[in-house]
């Protein structure tokens, strides 16, 4: 693919620079004006790759970013407002060539006169070309636009702009005019855009503290690290999780089922209040009868036992043992009343002024004896009662169903036919030899990658997703065709692909699983992207070029492709070859299954869900 360059005149490290020179009583203007938001921006450099990336994947007619097949994100005045906070209600700004009473200048003179001058009508006018000659709407030239100046400076000018829209204009008619010209400046707010990217599309490697505002926590540290590990998992740009944007308005029906939740609230929370006064009565009669002893029990045949072999209060942890650092002391007899004591650590009110004694701590430990060494920790048992204060021994089941275990016992039983047909779907067989691969440390063969990529092709029910028959790439590398001509291929291969009812428009991403010398890889061609994608379990050392054997695939599987599609040939040349990071496998035979989970998951450059190696071998 052609290179590009991109240039611009955004510049937030100047913008910043000024800001931070200014008092406070201009800081405090700024923010009346709502443009206070600028002032939070804590990243100074504008990524030149990743803005490239975006202009060249930018719809200009509908005002979104185009970040995979299946998802776009719209350029709104409601998203300028919230990473900027600028207002969004109010005129549209018509910039005019009139001339004005100001003469216009230099950049560097308008930083002179926001030092120099008073908080005032001026002070704000020249603010606001200061901000979007330098962030909000930069142009190709030094000094920034002349005719907004003249406009933000003339005598009918009013301050009731909807800035936010301005900067959304400004920018989308910048990259209109990049896309059509050969010229490399692009004119608008990069520093938006690329705040805007890497907040609406999120990295799960990469932790973002929560900030208010949210451009707080991008400064360019954070914004390198997150687009390194996005370059790093996925090759390019576009591949991260899309937050869609939620309508804040409710409906009617939400607003009455709000209403409704209030109400449920609010009834539980008095049903709570209930029950916890309920247990502290429950609390101050126990603690009655702990202190009662055995006069409460005789008086009340109800009444708790006070013996230490069964105490409420202790067994369920109404009170907590208190740590002291006291001399141990004798304990005192179960039928002796409890008294207050410095000695056995400090006791704790409760809330109708009773007195509750406190764990000491020799409940905890063992009393110290004559005997020469260390002290030990008396480890008592759960007692055994059904209580929700006691935790329950737990006893942990199979994660394999009932049913499934029997299917298990049927497919793997050795004692049975192995020629006995266990499966038969999508035009295909298996035998329960076939699936004992998935036993011990065989190899997946060729019969059951072939089957598992039929069943994914009938159930992709989005229709952009091809997958090829393993027996595809087997046949093309054993013929080793010379002369790749479209009616050679069309006649000897098409016949390995599979015969599926949905139209080939929609075909975005074709994959190709290749068994070289027993290890299982997989070919990815994205043609959305143009790049093809080499997935291999093993790991190991990075490639940068692909093998004349997968050379050829990919030849063979983008004419056909055309062929289907009924559209002009592919061009191999065209796509670009990485290999993404994927999770390894953990010995020399799971590469066949780990291939599979690829194919299932794998999604506009990258994994829909994350595979955790230790689950499979779990």
């Amino acid at each position: 693919m052609q290179e590009c360059t991109l240039l611009t005149r955004c510049s937030p490290t100047r913008f910043l620079r000024l800001c931070s020179n200014l008092d406070d009583g201009k800081q405090q203007a700024i923010h009346d004006m709502q443009f206070g938001g600028l002032l939070a921006i804590t990243c100074k450099e504008v990524r030149h790759n990743l803005c490239l990336w975006i202009v060249q994947n930018f719809d200009v007619g509908s005002r979104k970013l185009q970040v995979s097949p299946v998802h776009q994100l719209e350029v709104t005045a409601e998203a300028v407002n919230d990473l900027f906070g600028l207002p969004m209600h109010g005129r549209i700004l018509q910039v005019t060539s009139n001339p004005s009473e100001h003469p216009f200048g230099r950049l560097r003179d308008c930083e002179d006169r926001l030092n120099q001058l008073p908080v005032g009508e001026e002070f704000r006018r020249a603010f606001i070309w200061y901000a979007c000659a330098t962030i909000l709407a930069p142009t190709s030239r030094v000094d920034g636009c002349r005719n907004l100046w003249h406009t933000l400076h003339g005598d009918e000018f009013r301050n009731d702009v909807n800035w936010a829209q301005f900067v959304v204009d400004e920018l989308v008619s910048g990259i209109r005019h990049f896309q059509q010209s050969e010229k490399a400046w692009v004119l608008g707010s990069l520093v938006f855009l690329q705040l805007f990217y890497v907040i609406k599309v999120r990295i799960g490697s990469v932790a973002v503290p929560h900030t208010i505002p949210s451009i707080v926590a991008w400064t360019d540290d954070l914004i390198k690290t997150r687009l390194q590990a996005e370059l790093r998992d996925y090759g390019s740009f576009g591949h991260g999780e899309v937050i869609e944007d939620v309508p804040n308005t409710p409906t009617d029906e939400e607003a009455e089922n709000s209403d409704e939740l209030w109400q449920q609230y609010e009834a539980a929370e008095r049903t709570m209040k209930e029950q916890l006064t309920i247990m502290k009565r429950v609390m101050r009669q126990i603690h009655s009868r702990r202190r009662g002893g055995t006069h409460a029990s005789a008086s009340n045949p109800n009444a708790f036992p006070s013996s230490p072999s069964f105490s409420p209060a202790a067994d369920h942890g109404f009170q907590f043992a208190y740590h002291s650092t006291s001399p141990l002391q004798p304990r005192t007899s179960a039928h002796t009343p409890a008294r207050q004591s410095s000695e056995d650590g400090p006791n704790v009110q409760g809330d109708d002024g009773s007195i509750a004694d406190v764990m000491p701590l020799r409940a905890i430990f063992v009393p110290q004896t004559r005997r020469s060494g260390r002290t030990h920790r008396l480890r008592r048992a759960a007692p055994s009662l059904r209580s929700p204060f006691v935790p329950q021994p737990q006893t942990r089941q199979s994660a394999l169903p009932m049913d499934l275990k029997d299917a298990v016992a049927v497919v793997f039983n050795p004692d049975l036919d192995p020629s006995e047909e266990l499966v038969s779907m999508y035009d295909t067989h298996l035998t329960r030899g076939n699936l004992g691969c998935f036993q011990g440390s065989n190899w997946i063969g060729n019969e059951v990658m072939d089957a598992y990529c039929r069943f994914l092709q009938h159930e992709d029910c989005g229709a952009t997703k091809l997958f090829l028959s393993p027996y595809l790439a087997e046949i093309v590398t054993q013929s080793q065709p010379r002369a790749l001509h479209k009616e050679t291929i069309v006649k000897q291969y098409e016949r390995w692909w599979y015969d599926i009812d949905k139209p080939y428009d929609q075909v975005m991403e074709v994959f190709l699983p290749l068994l070289t010398k027993n290890h299982w890889t997989i070919l990815v061609l994205d043609i959305c992207n143009l790049r093809i994608q080499l997935l291999d379990p093993c790991g190991g050392r990075k490639k940068t070029h692909m093998t004349s054997a997968q050379q050829i695939l990919a030849k063979v599987v983008l004419c056909l492709l055309a062929h289907k599609k009924g559209v002009s040939e592919y061009h191999f040349e065209t796509f670009t070859f990485i290999m993404p990071d994927v999770p390894s496998q953990r010995n020399e035979h799971d590469c066949g299954v780990f291939v599979m989970k690829f194919m299932e998951l794998w999604c506009s450059g990258g994994l829909s869900k994350s595979i955790d190696p230790a689950q499979m071998y779990a």
